[in-house]
Protein backbone atom coordinates (compact mmCIF):
# COMPACT_ATOMS: atom_id res chain seq x y z
CA UNK A 1 0.00 0.00 0.00
CA UNK A 2 2.89 1.98 -0.43
CA UNK A 3 2.22 5.32 1.07
CA UNK A 4 -1.56 5.20 1.47
CA UNK A 5 -3.11 6.25 4.79
CA UNK A 6 -6.57 4.31 5.06
CA UNK A 7 -8.31 6.24 8.38
CA UNK A 8 -10.72 4.19 10.14
CA UNK A 9 -13.88 5.74 12.38
CA UNK A 10 -11.66 5.24 15.71
CA UNK A 11 -8.53 7.21 14.44
CA UNK A 12 -10.56 9.81 12.79
CA UNK A 13 -11.03 13.46 14.69
CA UNK A 14 -14.33 14.37 15.00
CA UNK A 15 -15.25 17.75 13.14
CA UNK A 16 -14.63 20.67 14.63
CA UNK A 17 -17.14 23.61 14.83
CA UNK A 18 -15.00 26.30 15.77
CA UNK A 19 -15.09 29.58 13.19
CA UNK A 20 -11.13 30.50 13.51
CA UNK A 21 -10.54 26.70 12.73
CA UNK A 22 -12.42 27.13 10.00
CA UNK A 23 -11.74 30.38 8.53
CA UNK A 24 -7.81 28.82 8.83
CA UNK A 25 -8.44 26.17 6.55
CA UNK A 26 -10.36 27.76 4.35
CA UNK A 27 -7.73 30.42 3.65
CA UNK A 28 -5.27 27.57 2.72
CA UNK A 29 -7.92 25.45 0.25
CA UNK A 30 -6.97 25.46 -3.10
CA UNK A 31 -10.67 23.29 -4.28
CA UNK A 32 -13.46 24.39 -2.21
CA UNK A 33 -16.67 22.09 -2.55
CA UNK A 34 -19.93 24.22 -1.70
CA UNK A 35 -23.07 21.97 -1.04
CA UNK A 36 -26.79 23.06 -1.32
CA UNK A 37 -30.03 22.04 -0.82
CA UNK A 38 -33.40 23.32 -0.44
CA UNK A 39 -32.47 25.54 2.38
CA UNK A 40 -30.65 27.81 0.13
CA UNK A 41 -33.44 28.14 -2.20
CA UNK A 42 -36.24 28.30 0.17
CA UNK A 43 -35.14 32.04 1.01
CA UNK A 44 -35.87 32.66 -2.54
CA UNK A 45 -39.19 31.15 -1.86
CA UNK A 46 -39.07 28.19 -3.41
CA UNK A 47 -41.23 25.69 -2.27
CA UNK A 48 -39.36 22.66 -0.43
CA UNK A 49 -39.23 19.07 -1.31
CA UNK A 50 -40.21 17.91 1.33
CA UNK A 51 -42.03 20.80 3.80
CA UNK A 52 -45.08 21.78 3.82
CA UNK A 53 -44.52 23.20 0.25
CA UNK A 54 -43.98 19.45 -1.10
CA UNK A 55 -47.40 18.79 -2.18
CA UNK A 56 -48.90 19.46 -5.61
CA UNK A 57 -52.70 18.55 -5.45
CA UNK A 58 -52.55 15.59 -3.34
CA UNK A 59 -49.14 14.55 -4.16
CA UNK A 60 -45.97 14.40 -2.40
CA UNK A 61 -43.08 15.75 -5.12
CA UNK A 62 -40.93 12.54 -4.14
CA UNK A 63 -44.35 10.43 -5.47
CA UNK A 64 -44.12 12.69 -9.09
CA UNK A 65 -40.57 13.05 -9.44
CA UNK A 66 -39.93 9.42 -10.69
CA UNK A 67 -39.25 7.68 -13.72
CA UNK A 68 -41.85 5.15 -13.21
CA UNK A 69 -44.74 7.95 -12.49
CA UNK A 70 -43.68 9.24 -15.16
CA UNK A 71 -44.30 5.85 -17.12
CA UNK A 72 -47.63 5.80 -15.65
CA UNK A 73 -48.60 9.42 -16.33
CA UNK A 74 -46.66 11.63 -18.27
CA UNK A 75 -49.34 14.42 -18.34
CA UNK A 76 -49.73 14.81 -14.75
CA UNK A 77 -45.70 14.61 -14.10
CA UNK A 78 -45.65 17.21 -16.52
CA UNK A 79 -48.08 19.22 -15.72
CA UNK A 80 -46.72 19.23 -12.04
CA UNK A 81 -43.24 20.08 -13.82
CA UNK A 82 -44.69 23.07 -15.96
CA UNK A 83 -46.37 24.08 -12.10
CA UNK A 84 -42.87 24.30 -10.95
CA UNK A 85 -41.35 25.33 -14.33
CA UNK A 86 -43.59 28.50 -13.69
CA UNK A 87 -43.17 29.27 -10.21
CA UNK A 88 -39.52 29.82 -10.88
CA UNK A 89 -40.18 31.92 -12.86
CA UNK A 90 -41.26 34.21 -10.20
CA UNK A 91 -38.35 33.78 -8.11
CA UNK A 92 -34.58 35.32 -7.92
CA UNK A 93 -31.41 34.36 -6.15
CA UNK A 94 -30.79 35.73 -3.00
CA UNK A 95 -28.09 36.59 -0.69
CA UNK A 96 -26.63 33.08 0.01
CA UNK A 97 -26.83 32.12 -3.67
CA UNK A 98 -25.02 35.87 -4.60
CA UNK A 99 -22.55 35.63 -1.84
CA UNK A 100 -21.32 32.28 -3.05
CA UNK A 101 -21.11 33.88 -6.59
CA UNK A 102 -19.16 36.23 -5.19
CA UNK A 103 -17.08 33.89 -3.63
CA UNK A 104 -16.23 31.81 -6.05
CA UNK A 105 -15.36 35.16 -8.59
CA UNK A 106 -12.96 35.86 -5.58
CA UNK A 107 -11.60 32.87 -5.38
CA UNK A 108 -10.81 32.37 -8.93
CA UNK A 109 -8.55 35.62 -9.23
CA UNK A 110 -6.44 33.82 -6.62
CA UNK A 111 -6.07 30.63 -8.34
CA UNK A 112 -8.38 29.00 -6.47
CA UNK A 113 -11.48 27.00 -7.41
CA UNK A 114 -14.83 26.64 -5.89
CA UNK A 115 -17.87 24.35 -7.24
CA UNK A 116 -21.45 24.48 -6.34
CA UNK A 117 -23.00 20.86 -5.59
CA UNK A 118 -26.55 21.20 -5.38
CA UNK A 119 -29.29 19.26 -5.03
CA UNK A 120 -31.58 22.20 -6.32
CA UNK A 121 -33.39 22.29 -10.30
CA UNK A 122 -34.19 25.75 -10.26
CA UNK A 123 -30.65 27.22 -11.78
CA UNK A 124 -30.61 29.87 -9.08
CA UNK A 125 -27.20 29.20 -8.31
CA UNK A 126 -26.50 29.85 -12.53
CA UNK A 127 -28.67 33.04 -11.84
CA UNK A 128 -26.21 34.39 -9.47
CA UNK A 129 -23.34 34.13 -11.43
CA UNK A 130 -21.63 30.83 -10.06
CA UNK A 131 -20.19 29.04 -13.13
CA UNK A 132 -18.74 25.67 -11.23
CA UNK A 133 -22.27 23.87 -10.26
CA UNK A 134 -23.03 20.25 -10.44
CA UNK A 135 -26.66 19.87 -10.09
CA UNK A 136 -27.34 16.12 -9.15
CA UNK A 137 -30.74 15.73 -9.83
CA UNK A 138 -30.84 17.64 -13.10
CA UNK A 139 -32.40 20.97 -14.08
CA UNK A 140 -36.44 22.11 -14.72
CA UNK A 141 -35.19 23.37 -17.77
CA UNK A 142 -33.71 20.94 -18.93
CA UNK A 143 -35.04 17.81 -20.70
CA UNK A 144 -33.88 14.47 -22.10
CA UNK A 145 -36.16 12.19 -24.93
CA UNK A 146 -37.03 9.15 -22.86
CA UNK A 147 -36.02 7.74 -26.87
CA UNK A 148 -32.90 9.37 -28.00
CA UNK A 149 -32.05 10.53 -24.52
CA UNK A 150 -30.98 13.56 -25.46
CA UNK A 151 -30.77 16.62 -23.40
CA UNK A 152 -31.32 20.56 -24.57
CA UNK A 153 -32.58 23.58 -22.68
CA UNK A 154 -35.87 24.95 -23.09
CA UNK A 155 -36.97 27.90 -21.15
CA UNK A 156 -40.57 28.30 -23.19
CA UNK A 157 -43.49 29.09 -21.12
CA UNK A 158 -45.16 26.66 -21.35
CA UNK A 159 -42.83 24.36 -22.32
CA UNK A 160 -45.71 23.06 -25.28
CA UNK A 161 -49.10 24.56 -26.25
CA UNK A 162 -50.96 21.70 -24.48
CA UNK A 163 -49.62 22.80 -21.37
CA UNK A 164 -50.73 26.84 -21.22
CA UNK A 165 -52.97 27.33 -18.13
CA UNK A 166 -52.06 23.88 -16.91
CA UNK A 167 -50.71 22.44 -13.55
CA UNK A 168 -53.18 24.23 -11.18
CA UNK A 169 -52.05 22.80 -7.48
CA UNK A 170 -55.37 23.15 -6.05
CA UNK A 171 -56.49 19.53 -5.05
CA UNK A 172 -59.57 19.53 -6.45
CA UNK A 173 -58.25 20.67 -9.76
CA UNK A 174 -59.14 18.11 -12.42
CA UNK A 175 -55.76 16.47 -14.29
CA UNK A 176 -55.70 17.45 -17.41
CA UNK A 177 -54.82 14.27 -19.31
CA UNK A 178 -53.30 15.36 -22.45
CA UNK A 179 -51.96 12.95 -25.10
CA UNK A 180 -48.83 11.92 -24.80
CA UNK A 181 -48.15 13.03 -28.72
CA UNK A 182 -48.91 16.42 -27.00
CA UNK A 183 -46.60 16.67 -24.89
CA UNK A 184 -42.49 17.50 -25.40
Amino acid sequence: MSGNVIHTPSDMKAPSSSMPQFREDFAKAKHIVVLTGAGVSAESGVPTFRGAGGYWRKWQAQQLATPEAFEDNPSLVWEFYHYRREVMGTKDPNKAHIAISECEKRLKSQGRRVVVITQNIDELHKRAGSENILELHGSLFKTRCTKCEEVIENRLSPICPALADKGEPDPKAKDAKIPVDQLP
